[in-house]
């Protein structure tokens, strides 16, 4: 086996621990995001804001978190992916690319 090939392999496993890492990282914000128990929005009486501005403000950095979250699983699911990738490319096991063959005419 070429040495090549083994610092393809062992950079394809360390992609993938990265990605699952992130994955790992999503799963526990997102049980800390959502198991938390939450009181509801800190609505102060007699603020200059009124309820509604408050209340606005509570959705949009709730909507905020849950983006970051989508965005941060596809980031993880793709790192983990081209890690897999790295690693049987660098084993010479062929992959399956979802490309239709080319035909030689």
């Amino acid at each position: 086996m070429r040495k090549d090939n083994v610092a393809g392999r062992v950079l394809g496993i360390v992609v993938f621990l990265i990605g699952i890492a992130v994955l790992v990282t999503v799963a526990v914000v997102t049980y800390r995001l959502f198991g938390a128990d939450v009181v509801g929005p800190q609505i102060t009486p007699g603020a200059p804001q009124g309820v509604a501005a408050q209340l606005g403000n509570s959705a949009i950095k709730l909507l905020y978190r849950i983006a970051l979250l989508i965005v941060l699983c596809i980031v993880g699911s793709l790192v983990a992916a081209r890690g897999l990738h790295l690693y049987f490319v660098a084993s010479g096991i062929p992959t399956h690319s979802g490309r239709a063959p080319r035909s030689e005419e």
